[in-house]
């Protein structure tokens, strides 16, 4: 009688212990769990030292902007938390196909993937398999890019105008003629209080839109914010103001007790986030406009791409050691990223048709992945 053949045994191979699947009669719903299970754990520590990552370094060149001057050191945290959702639809695909790559990568060379096919599993199963994770952060990601990272983006710019507009006075150096960025007002002081709110022996020039200059002076000068719309108001206490066109005998002499100075917020797209704080409903038809449309409907394509490219490119010699297919893998992904980037510029350049979209490179890489995974079937040598 024939004695059915058994594998190496252990803990650490808890599909090859005792006899192959079909022999026992191990069903497929408990490889796939177990296959899905250790992916899932490799996605989630991959992610977290990638976002570590990512969001480290921005972290890094915000403070160093804190530290210029650009925005309150306290800011920080509130820019990083905006900019999280879009940390999060960019780091999302890389850190499932490296999870992908990693996880296959250990049942190749481990020999578990040839019991789990001994078992009956197929290429096409195992893709089924991996749909349910798939498929539930494409979802998550199409959301970010669409919905999610334009609204975080939005109100990252307009965080941007208020920082900007707030530190016009408290970066102001006593005993120096201070400019704001257009050089439309120059505020001059004898000293500023520590919580840099109060100023005193304040003279202020502005341009005015009519074309005027306005000259004040006065004995102080303190920072006001309207809780109800956001307004910020410099209010200056016992002064004298004067109005007039440069070059005319015509001026308006003003004394007052207290005057309010409205600091109005410089809207010339200087927010430093651009198209991508635009709501995807509210993208101008511009070509500009278009090619991020595009881009944001690509991203979640690009995710469910690369895992079909992840499953192709993942098999590995036996002992050939998990990481074998990383920096290949990566380097496919990335000529993929980088094909959708010069794709998006074309579009915006208006060097390719924008009906065409990123799709033409979706396609590309596509039928790449699918002789990937055709040649899955073919015994792999040494």
């Amino acid at each position: 009688m024939c004695k059915t053949s058994r594998i190496r045994s252990g803990a650490k191979y808890p599909l090859l212990e005792g006899e192959f699947p079909r022999a026992q009669g191990l069903s497929l719903s408990v490889a796939a769990r177990y296959v899905n299970s250790e992916l899932l754990t490799v996605f989630a520590v991959t992610l977290l030292v990638l976002l570590l990552v990512a969001v480290g370094g921005r972290f890094v060149g915000y403070l160093q902007d804190a530290v210029a001057g650009k925005y309150a050191a306290d800011a920080v945290l509130t820019i990083i938390g905006l900019r999280m959702p879009e940390f999060l639809q960019l780091v999302l695909p890389f850190a499932f196909f490296v999870a992908i790559l990693l996880t296959l990568g250990r049942l190749h060379a481990e020999n578990e993937m040839v019991v789990l096919q001994g078992g009956g599993m197929s290429t096409r199963r195992l893709l089924i398999w991996l749909s349910g994770a798939s498929l539930t952060l494409a979802a998550i990601v199409g959301a970010l890019a669409l919905e999610v990272t334009p609204r975080a983006n939005e109100a990252l710019g307009e965080f941007f105008l208020e920082q900007r507009a707030r530190q016009e006075f408290q970066n102001v150096t006593p005993g120096m003629f201070n400019s704001n960025a257009r050089a439309t007002r120059v505020i001059y002081t004898e000293s500023v209080s520590d919580d840099r709110v109060r100023l005193e022996r304040v003279f202020l020039w502005e341009r005015l839109p009519d074309g005027r200059d306005a000259t004040t002076w006065a004995d102080t000068g303190r920072q006001f914010v309207d809780t109800n719309t956001g307004s910020q108001f410099l209010v200056l206490d016992d002064g004298v103001r004067y109005e007039g066109l440069p070059g005319s005998a015509e001026f308006r002499l003003v004394d007052f007790a207290e005057l309010s100075q409205r600091i109005a917020r410089q809207r010339s797209g200087s927010n430093r986030v651009g198209i991508s704080g635009v709501l995807t409903s509210e993208l101008p038809g511009t070509p500009e406009g278009i090619g991020e449309w595009h881009w944001r409907v690509a991203v979640p394509v690009y995710l469910l791409v690369s895992v079909l490219l992840a499953v192709g490119i993942a098999r590995v010699k036996p002992r050939a050691g998990r990481f074998a297919k990383v920096m290949p893998g990566l380097g496919l992904l990335l000529a993929y990223y980088l094909s959708l980037l010069g794709n998006h510029h074309a579009i915006v350049e208006e060097l390719v048709p924008a009906a065409l979209g990123l799709w033409p490179v979706h396609a590309a890489f596509a039928v790449l992945a699918w002789f990937l995974l055709r040649r899955l079937g073919r015994p792999v040598s040494g």
